[in-house]
């Protein structure tokens, strides 16, 4: 028999038991109609989109199960510079570098472009991997991935690990160590670059020298190695071991919100590619663009030839929401009025984010606040940008992947890149170190 507890009266432990039983009935039988929104609304989207987790591939852990590892070669990788796509890239080469040499690497530094001159970006001046991504999935990429691959937090906890001792440092350019004059697809012969290290090295050490720490400072590897020699499977995956970082991506899905609400979308924003949405245009006419390219590429770093691209092709893709990347936002307004001579609609990250989003964005640096859209630029319905421009090949490339268009194809013209996901304008062929050495 159950015992009450004392002062329980059985008429209260009925209607105590007769609520049990009515909650139970409300939550497990409840008719369809109370059960919560379906998930392709945008009040129930994550908060980020473009998260994922740390990559494990089987084609990076097979390369690094094959490499001879040296714990007590230390490399540094502190001399990244530009916009995303350049500093994105020479990261990655730093890290391609360390797994031939079969070194240990120290979290790379990234350096940090002049706020006040933004054509000035080789300041000196650097920021933690933080700055721009993820380091807690750079490190669990690389344990998940390539597992051989020491990463030390610092180069002083690099030294101590190797019993404090250390032979003095070595600065490298590492495609060097092939040719000076490196082809524009990147390094000839990358299978034999570990035994051209192992002589360089070799030749630097002193003779006879005790074991000791050897730290070798990395220079800026940008379009130097040759992505497709390790195999597809590697190209397409290992550019995954960075993620940009938290604040960046929940900003790049409050834009995809904003627009999907303002502009009346109704499809899935956790989709890689959204379909019949808008128009990706990355205008690329700042001044640091108009200084650094050569006099071949300035046809295609006026605005009135970008200007003139980008809208005959969000008119040919039937795209009339033209979502803007761009530094320049009186360069904006001019691509805006255009637009809406044509009856086409011009926005931008600012014109869809809230006033808190907006002031957050505000704080961050010229690179980060780009970082945003860039994030926005892989979802887009179709996708344009510059033949000289990095940042438009880097995200053209990666949808090209997404895509799964297999060969060369997307090389062949009219443009510089042209698929059923984007166009990157310029003449076909023009650029080869792009599709050759830039890590989708």
């Amino acid at each position: 028999m159950i015992q009450l507890p004392h002062g329980t009266s059985r008429t209260q432990a009925a209607v105590a038991l007769w609520l049990l039983i009515a909650i139970w009935l409300f939550f497990g039988l409840k008719p369809s109609h109370l059960s919560l929104p379906n998930s392709s609304t945008t009040s129930s989207l994550p908060h980020d989109v473009f998260d994922t987790p740390p990559l494990s591939s089987s084609a990076i852990r097979s390369i690094c199960a094959d490499t001879v590892w040296d714990p007590s070669l230390v490399f540094t990788c502190n001399s990244s510079v530009g916009g995303i796509g350049n500093i994105r890239n020479s990261l990655l080469n730093c890290v391609r570098f360390t797994i031939s040499a079969g070194a240990s690497l120290v979290t790379p530094l990234i350096v940090v472009r002049n706020e006040s001159d933004t054509a000035a970006i080789r300041t000196g001046i650097t920021a933690p991997l933080s700055y721009m991504f993820s380091p807690s999935h750079f490190r669990d990429s690389l344990a998940l991935s390539c597992p051989g691959l020491i990463l030390h937090e610092t180069l002083e906890s690099a030294i101590a690990a190797g019993g404090a001792k250390t032979h003095d440092p070595l600065p490298l350019k590492p495609e060097y160590l092939q040719s000076k004059n490196l082809p524009r697809t990147g390094l000839a012969s990358p299978e034999t670059w570990r035994a051209n290290f192992t002589t360089w090295l070799h030749e630097r050490l002193p003779p006879g020298a005790l074991p000791a720490t050897t730290i070798v400072h990395l220079s800026r590897t940008y379009l130097a190695y040759p992505i497709y020699s390790d195999g597809v499977n590697f190209a397409h995956h290992f550019g995954s071991i960075l993620k940009f970082r938290d604040d960046i991506r929940v900003l790049a899905t409050s834009v995809l919100r904003g627009l999907a609400e303002g502009y009346g979308y109704k499809g899935e924003l956790t989709e890689a590619v959204l379909p019949d949405f808008f128009f990706g245009a990355h205008l690329r006419t700042e001044r640091d663009a108009k200084l650094g390219w050569p006099g071949g590429d300035w046809v295609y770093s006026r605005y009135e030839t970008q200007a003139a691209l980008l809208l005959s092709a969000a008119s040919n893709a039937s795209l009339p929401l033209i979502y803007v990347a761009s530094g320049d936002q009186d360069e904006v307004a001019k691509l805006s009025a255009e637009a809406a001579a044509k009856n086409m609609t011009v926005t931008t990250k600012f014109d869809v984010l809230g006033k808190e989003e907006v002031e957050r964005m505000d704080k961050m640096s010229w690179d980060q606040q780009g970082m945003v859209d860039f994030l926005v630029m892989t979802r887009a319905s179709v996708f344009g940008g510059v033949g000289h421009s990095s940042f438009a090949w880097n995200v053209a490339l990666g949808r090209h992947v997404v895509g799964g268009e297999s060969g060369e194809g997307h090389l062949k013209g009219p443009q510089a890149l042209n698929d059923k996901l984007s166009q990157v304008y310029g003449k076909p062929g023009e650029y080869p170190e792009y599709p050759s050495t830039l890590w989708p």
